[in-house]
């Protein structure tokens, strides 16, 4: 018989703890929450009372919701409060003793039914569980931050987990909306082993200025469609959070690419740790607030790109997918585009799904009827590379070969510099591996910013940027798969 889970008691009411409990008081469960002192208990309650509040300002709960929630968790400071609980989730900071104090003094409390879990996100499971006389009845349920938005949970079996332990929690975790997976016990389990390797290499690159914090954060939002950037997400997290988990991971694998960055070290010193400090890699206007305000590394307008050359005529030389897909982009956005390919058939294939891409977009509601025939009248098609001649850019995207892409720049380089006119500034561009539209010019036009022709209705707003403003679309290839 499956166990019938009525009670749910949470150690610690920080963030994660407070949000577990926010899970299960919104699903009708009656919640205990415990804390260490009164202080500690208050901020519990405030993460609670601002997490649903939010909720009501978004529509997400009504305020009777609200506050039918709130009457279902009762807050304490004493364990014994958790006499009755079918299940404790336990929910403290990432130490192993301080852990395994916990589940040392739930032994002699709870019921011998009861089910003990703990939240963490890097130790190990199975040291956690050697402090309880039941080890079989206890299990990893990592929860993601916030706890009450991510349906992912990480449910962890040690070598000694009661079976139906596992299938009761995971039972559980699905019947309140969800989407649990069963992972061995390993330092950070599934997701954060692949996850923070991703973000540590983000902190590293902040780091050493390779990059501005906001231009890592919209390369990942708007080239591979991921909803926040890794530096904004590590706030979300917690910057302490981040560390611990790296922290461990690293002294238990030895894995470089999980040694704590540097900064982010420093940063935890010096009580910068993200969303619940309000400071973190941005500012905050407030604790546990998620509206980001200027600060000193905020970009000004003055530090905005200019355009310091009139580009009116765009060439691309390719015929493959992702030239076609840089060929929408700057026909859509009011540029005249040149496509240079190998043969008459080539070129009228970039036509031919280029008319197919905008019949989808027209179909789907993103774009005007009215509006595709003007895109596709800006492209010309051309087998020589001289018809490049009177062009303002010229991007390459042919095939990942760099003998042959250095082979497409440097002749069109030497036929524009022959024959040119001088008057024109020609910029050329490398397109492999890149977005549609995220370009780079080298050498001394770096500075070049492609924008909408003035005048052009097309360049003003409607369709120009389409899906690709979003960072992922329908009709081309996420840059997890270019």
């Amino acid at each position: 018989m499956a166990r019938e889970f009525t009670t749910v008691g949470v150690v610690g009411l920080g963030t994660m703890g407070a949000g577990i409990a926010e899970v299960f008081a919104r699903q009708g469960y009656a919640v205990v929450g415990v804390e260490l002192s009164d202080e500690s208990l208050e901020r519990g309650r405030q993460h609670l009372t601002n997490s649903t509040k939010r909720a009501v300002d978004r529509g997400k709960l009504s305020e009777a919701d609200q506050q039918a929630l709130m009457e279902r968790v009762t807050l304490s400071t004493d364990l014994a409060d958790l006499a009755e609980a079918d299940l404790v989730v336990e929910a403290i900071v990432e130490s192993l003793s301080a852990k395994q104090e916990v589940f040392r003094a739930l032994d002699a409390i709870v019921k011998p039914e009861a089910v003990l879990a703990t939240n963490t996100s890097s130790l190990s499971v199975t040291e956690i569980s050697t402090a309880n006389a039941s080890p079989g009845r206890v299990v990893g349920v990592h929860f993601f931050n916030p706890a009450p938005v991510q349906e992912l949970v990480e449910v962890v079996r040690t070598v000694v987990t009661a079976p139906d332990v596992l299938e009761d929690v995971t039972a559980l975790l699905t019947s309140i909306g969800k989407s649990p997976v069963v992972a061995g016990d390993k330092a950070g389990f599934i997701a954060n082993t692949l996850l923070f390797g991703y973000l540590n290499h983000a902190v590293a690159m902040y780091e050493g200025r390779y990059a501005t914090r906001e231009d890592i954060d919209a390369a990942m939002r708007f080239g591979c469609g991921y909803p926040m950037g890794p530096l904004a997400l590590l706030d979300l997290i917690g910057l302490d959070t981040a560390y611990e988990i790296l922290d461990t991971m690293y002294r238990q694998g030895r894995d470089r690419l999980h040694a704590p960055a540097p900064i982010l070290k420093q940063m935890v010193t010096a009580g910068l740790l993200g969303r619940k400090t309000g400071r973190g890699f941005y500012t905050y206007d407030g604790p546990d607030s998620s509206a980001v305000v200027p600060d000193a590394l905020t970009p000004s307008a003055d530090d905005a790109p200019q355009l310091h050359h009139t580009i009116e005529t765009v060439g691309v030389v390719g015929t493959g997918t992702m030239a076609t897909g840089i060929v929408e982009v700057f026909a859509k956005a009011g540029y005249d585009v040149v496509v240079v390919g190998r043969s008459d058939a080539k070129v009228a294939g970039v036509s031919t799904s280029l008319e197919r891409s905008l019949d989808k977009q027209v179909q789907r509601g993103r774009m005007e009827e009215a509006d595709k025939q003007p895109v596709l009248d800006r492209m010309t098609g051309t087998t020589k590379q001289d018809d490049l001649a009177d062009v303002d850019l010229v991007v390459e995207a042919i095939a990942e070969d760099l003998a042959g892409q250095d082979d497409a720049v440097r002749e069109p380089r030497r036929d524009l510099q022959a024959g040119g006119d001088p008057r024109h500034h020609h910029l050329l561009a490398a397109g492999h591996r890149v977005r549609p539209g995220h370009l780079a010019a080298p050498g001394r036009h770096r500075h070049a910013l492609l924008q909408p022709r003035p005048g052009d209705e097309a360049g003003r707003g409607g369709q120009h940027g389409g899906h690709l403003r979003r960072g992922r679309g329908d009709d081309h290839p996420r840059c997890a798969r270019s």
